[in-house]
């Protein structure tokens, strides 16, 4: 099956709602049992979940278990804009189009609509590319990528980091618009 078919795969029922204090602990735990994403501190992502509950979606079984989550804010000099910091999805849900649900989810929760999607991705994670990709094609709208990070700033081995800018968005998606 192609990426694409993959995408429009719907995922089992979960629904999505704004981050609260009590999921930090949830999505420290997810990140660290999946791997692959940059483990930040517990503190972090229950701060986040507090002091940016309208940039942070989780979604979430009918039993409650946590599926996926989507962390961002609201840069201070850019206020149009949501950057997505972190796209977690539990291992049993990946590859059902749950990462850009929660992209389009976290779109629709703003009081304030954004007219810009940003996000850093490492020049390695394709499927975060394809994820951001993917999101400005369904909206119909330019995804803009350029140099923003160089590997230099961090310590370590810790690779360059490219902005994804998408937009200027639309509060609906392209597909939606036509029906």
């Amino acid at each position: 099956m192609s990426p694409e078919a993959l995408a429009r795969t719907p995922a089992p029922d979960v629904r999505f709602r704004a981050a609260r204090p009590e999921d930090g602990a949830a999505m420290w735990q997810l990140v660290h049992d999946m791997g692959g994403l940059e483990l930040n501190t517990a503190y972090f992502y229950v701060l986040f979940c507090i002091d940016f509950a309208e940039t942070c979606v989780v979604a979430e079984t009918p039993d409650g278990r946590m599926a996926g989550f989507v962390l961002g804010h609201r840069p201070p000099a850019r206020p149009d804009t949501v950057f997505v910091w972190q796209v977690g999805v539990a291992p049993w849900m990946r590859r059902q189009g749950l990462a850009g649900r929660l992209l389009e989810a976290l779109l629709g929760q703003q009081s304030r609509p954004a007219r810009w999607l940003e996000a850093t991705v490492s020049p390695d994670n394709s499927a975060s590319m394809q994820l951001f990709r993917a999101l400005a094609r369904s909206r119909g709208v330019r995804c803009e990528e350029s140099d923003f990070m160089p590997a230099r700033l961090f310590p370590g081995d810790h690779a360059a980091e490219r902005l994804f800018r998408i937009g200027p968005l639309n509060s609906i998606p392209a597909q939606e618009q036509t029906s």
